[in-house]
């Protein structure tokens, strides 16, 4: 059973009454979820639009990795791993239609 939210467990509400942090969903599996928590040099395996260099992982970031790679979010959201939306379920279409006529087909004995 799911607990009800309450003041302390509900996302705050910005200015325009939208959460003032959207949820995160991870598009593709294997990949971990990170927080930089030392002072050790730690590069995102992408560079940003603009730049030529690889740029730093900052001490408190929160990044994902598979194996050695690691990307910070701005990154792993530009390369497609990120987005605000859950995924669609599937779109059934219906159930088949059964009701088809003998002629559509030829029956073949063997």
């Amino acid at each position: 059973m799911r607990p009800e939210p309450n003041a302390e467990t509900r996302p705050s509400a910005g200015a325009d009454g939208d959460a003032a942090i959207p949820r995160l969903f991870l598009r593709e599996p294997g990949w971990q979820v990170h927080l930089k928590l030392d002072s050790a040099r730690a590069f995102c395996y992408a560079t940003a639009p603009g730049e030529d260099y690889y740029h730093r992982l900052t001490d408190g970031e929160v990044y994902l990795q598979r194996g050695d790679e690691r990307f910070c979010l701005p990154c792993a959201a530009r390369r497609g791993l990120l987005s605000h939306e859950p995924r669609a379920l599937r779109d059934r279409g219906g159930a088949p239609d059964l009701d088809t006529a003998e002629d559509d087909y030829d029956v073949v004995e063997p």
